[in-house]
This record gives structure tokens, C-alpha cells and sequence, in this order.
């Protein structure tokens, strides 16, 4: 039996939130809940209430490809031992199977992991991963910023291991001064250009204009900013500005993760909206991602979380901006071959 209902919408602004109401319920719907809602209608408008429906043909708007570019796996096992000046390494694993797992049930079909700082600079359980499950990840190494043979610890583990990515994280206390210093970071920028990976940044704001010097030396490489520079929403607006002077910057992308840390509400941590959509209005939906940051935002978020936020909750992302957000984008940096 075919049920027919009748709404009255309230308003209806195009690619945001539908609400409609009714004389029994009060209903609010995201955009592809009402997507759904329109496909239903569609079909029991040609078939007539009462009646049984056709069969469905594309009823259905085709589903999101979903790629998550930021997590990081890591394994108890004496094959990986932890660095010794690691003195409090992480007592539970999150292995790459575990993360399959959680990607299989949520419908994430490639993730690009970052080497956790936990290993320091010893890359091979990530190296292992891809190597292991190629059609599913990829990955970012870490080199020593301070080392000497930087560059080569990074067309080694480019080259030899198959990383795609580096990533350095310049504190902004005197600890990472290192980023200030040409003679360390011209090796590493330089021979990261050459071999055509990208360079991800994790620091806060306070460090982007030592950041921006070295993306003007190097015009052709692609720079991720990860997690907005852990902008808070109650940091001086010049704090956020020192990020969206990247903006200017065609290669720089930004990932527009880590709001439920910058937060000071529950989920969906609306007080972190107008930021993401002042980053989203400075660099586009093509140079924007989300990302899980499992499984460190395991304290704060379910990692399904991490995406309904973006996909579901942003009422200010249409759908073609999701498509580059959620996949698009980070394929411009991590292309994965098309399963067969």
C-alpha cells in the first residue's frame, strides 16, 4: 500500500535545509532526505496514491563517493617497536583493519593515512599498510625536520615505500622555531617539489606566516593546511585571517576538520559553522576536504560523526560542493585507481 502525504513547505532555500509541515508532525529534513522525499513523491505521483508503485529506475540520486584524507593507524607489536623517547606510547591499537571495518560500514572506500608522530620518524607499519591493502590506502610519511638527511629519509620513503605526502608540524612555542630555518626546511620543501607530493602542515595560526614563506618559494607545490590551523572560533579574527591569506595561494588547500576540537558546544558544533564557511568562501570546494582524524577525535566524536557533520548537518555545502569536499578535492592530491 502505497502512503501519500501531504506537506506544506515552510520555506525552501536552493542546495540548504528543507522544512515542511503537516497537520500531524512538524518535520525538519536535510537535503538529501528530501531528495528522498521528492524521488518517493515522483513515484507515487505517477502511479496515484492508492496504488501499488512501479518499480523504482533511478529513484534514488546517485550516492556520494566518500574518501577520508586524514587518519592514522598504529599497532602493540615488538615488529614496530615505539621510539625510546616515546616514554608514554598508546596502549590500545587502531589498526588498519580496524579502520577498514569502520570504512566498510559507513561507506568510506579509500583513506589516506598520515604516519602518527607516536613511530616519530620510523614510517614502516604505514608503509606496510599500503602495501598491503593498495586499493584502499595511501600515505604520509614523516622526516625529521632537524635531521640533516631530511630529504633523503624522504625520497626514501617516497620512493622505496611509496608515500605520497610529508608532513611537518612547526609548534608555535621556540621548540619549532626549526621552520624559520632555511638551511633545514629549503632541503625538505625543495625535494618534496621534485618528487611531486604534497606538503601538509599541522600548526596553529601563529605559525602560518613562517608557512607562507616557504609556499612562495615554491609556487608549484601543493600545501595542505590541516584542521583549519586549529583556528578556534574565539581566537582574535587576525588569527583566522592568517589563514585565509593562503587562500591566495592557488596550490594551498585546507582541511576543514577538527571542529568538534575547536568547539565549545555539543555536536553538530554550530559555533563553528561561520568559520568553516568563511574558509569554504575563501578557497572554494575544490581546495577544501573534510576528514575523520580517527582515531584521535575518538574522544570527542564517533568517527561517522566526523562525516555527517559535513555531509548532513552544513546546510551551506550544495551538492556539488560536497562532491568535491568529500572526494573530489582530495583526489586532485591522492588519485586511487578505479576499483576494476
Amino acid at each position: 500500500m502505497t502512503l501519500c502525504f501531504q506537506f506544506a513547505p515552510l520555506y525552501a532555500e536552493p542546495g540548504r535545509r528543507f522544512v515542511f509541515y503537516n497537520p500531524s508532525m512538524s518535520t525538519s529534513l536535510s537535503r538529501r532526505g528530501f531528495a528522498g522525499l521528492l524521488a518517493a513523491g515522483a513515484i507515487a505521483g505517477a502511479s496515484g496514491c492508492g496504488s501499488e508503485p512501479p518499480e523504482p529506475e533511478q529513484a534514488a540520486s546517485k550516492p556520494l563517493k566518500i574518501i577520508d584524507p586524514h587518519v592514522h593507524v598504529w599497532v602493540n607489536d615488538p615488529a614496530y617497536p615505539w621510539p625510546e623517547e616515546n616514554k608514554n606510547p598508546p596502549k590500545e591499537d587502531a589498526t588498519a583493519e580496524m579502520l577498514l571495518d569502520l570504512m566498510a560500514t559507513h561507506g568510506v572506500v579509500h583513506t589516506v593515512i598520515v604516519h602518527p608522530f607516536h613511530y616519530r620518524w620510523d614510517c614502516r607499519y604505514v608503509g606496510d599498510v599500503m602495501k598491503k591493502y593498495p586499493d584502499k590506502f595511501q600515505g604520509v610519511c614523516r622526516v625529521n625536520p632537524e635531521a640533516r638527511d631530511a630529504a633523503d629519509e624522504l625520497s626514501k620513503w617516497t620512493e622505496e615505500w611509496g608515500f605520497k605526502g610529508v608532513r611537518l608540524s612547526p609548534s608555535v612555542s621556540e621548540v619549532g622555531n626549526w621552520i624559520t630555518n632555511n638551511e633545514l626546511m629549503d632541503p625538505i620543501w625543495d625535494r618534496a617539489e621534485q618528487l611531486g607530493v604534497p606538503m601538509l602542515i599541522l600548526t596553529k595560526t601563529g605559525r602560518l606566516p613562517d608557512v607562507q614563506k616557504h609556499i612562495e618559494k615554491h609556487p608549484d607545490m601543493d600545501v595542505v593546511i590541516d584542521h583549519m590551523a586549529d583556528c578556534k572560533t574565539t581566537d582574535p579574527p587576525e588569527e583566522l585571517q592568517k589563514l585565509l591569506t593562503l587562500a591566495t595561494f592557488p596550490r594551498v588547500y585546507c582541511k576543514i576538520s577538527h571542529t568538534w576540537s575547536i568547539s565549545d558546544e555539543p555536536y553538530p558544533h554550530r559555533d563553528t559553522w561561520d568559520q568553516v564557511k568563511t574558509v569554504y568562501d575563501a578557497f572554494g570546494p575544490n581546495r577544501i576536504m573534510w576528514g575523520t582524524d580517527w582515531p584521535v577525535s575518538k574522544r570527542k566524536i564517533d568517527y561517522v560523526k566526523t562525516l555527517e557533520i559535513v555531509r548532513d548537518e552544513m546546510d551551506f555545502f550544495n551538492d556539488e560542493d560536497l562532491e568535491w569536499i568529500l572526494s573530489k578535492t582530495i583526489e586532485r592530491l591522492w588519485p586511487f585507481p578505479e576499483a576494476a
